[in-house]
């Protein structure tokens, strides 16, 4: 495995659509109500339930401090995928 390799893996044009599908349809309806697609519904349920298990175990933060771990779990979960579509593609 080469530099290039794990580059693609955790950087890759794959990771990126994948982050960019969970994430851009719900920060764009966070924006305005009238952008919210269907599209948004993935990444909208992630940060419901990341939001409602966060404020069960911490209930004096705000919601908007939710966004950080959902990011994180988005890129993680994007990493995932994008390593399964190259496993499958090669």
């Amino acid at each position: 495995m080469t530099v290039s390799d794990i580059r693609r893996i955790f950087v890759g044009r794959s990771v990126v659509v994948v982050f960019a599908l969970l994430v851009g349809p719900l920060a764009i309806g966070v924006i305005d109500n009238d952008f919210m697609t269907p599209l948004a519904l993935p990444g909208y349920v992630a940060l419901s339930l990341g939001s409602s298990i966060g404020n069960q175990l911490f209930p004096n933060f705000a919601l908007w401090v939710y966004w950080v771990p959902f990011l994180m779990g988005s890129y993680a979960v994007s990493v995932v995928i994008g390593g399964m579509y190259r496993y499958v593609r090669q």
